[in-house]
């Protein structure tokens, strides 16, 4: 009885280290995309403002941004595990702008529809 008692506890404790090891990865990994990239957004349909300058500060769970209209405009921003993302952000007034991209290294390319304009941003993390 005592050696299966042990037993058990070695298989117990080298699972545990092994999902330890597994899961210490995939615990931090929503931290992975965080800090500040800047470039410029392009547009791709309307009459608005382009090419202009844009800052992105992401950072656990929001993204922060500024262009020459917008000073720090802060949305909910979830990254996945491979760089994708797809945000939709409405505020009070029913504005609203949808980002779907990746980040792919220390770069963002994303697309941005905030009607009646969209844009696509090419940024690189400084």
């Amino acid at each position: 009885m005592w050696e299966k008692a042990f037993s058990s506890r070695c298989l117990a404790s080298a699972l545990g280290l092994c999902l330890g090891v597994a899961g210490g990865p995939a615990l931090g990994a929503e931290h992975t995309f965080d800090g500040t990239y800047s470039g410029q957004r392009v547009l791709t349909k309307g009459s608005c403002a382009s090419p202009d300058d844009v800052s992105v500060t992401v950072h656990g769970g929001t993204l922060t941004f500024t262009n020459s209209e917008l000073k720090k405009f802060v949305m909910g921003f979830f990254v996945r595990q491979d760089g994708s993302f797809d945000q939709i952000d409405t505020d009070v007034d029913g504005d609203r702008v949808h980002v779907v991209g990746r980040i792919t290294g220390d770069i963002i390319e994303a697309d941005v529809n905030n009607p009646p304009c969209e844009y696509h941003w090419h940024l690189k993390k400084e």
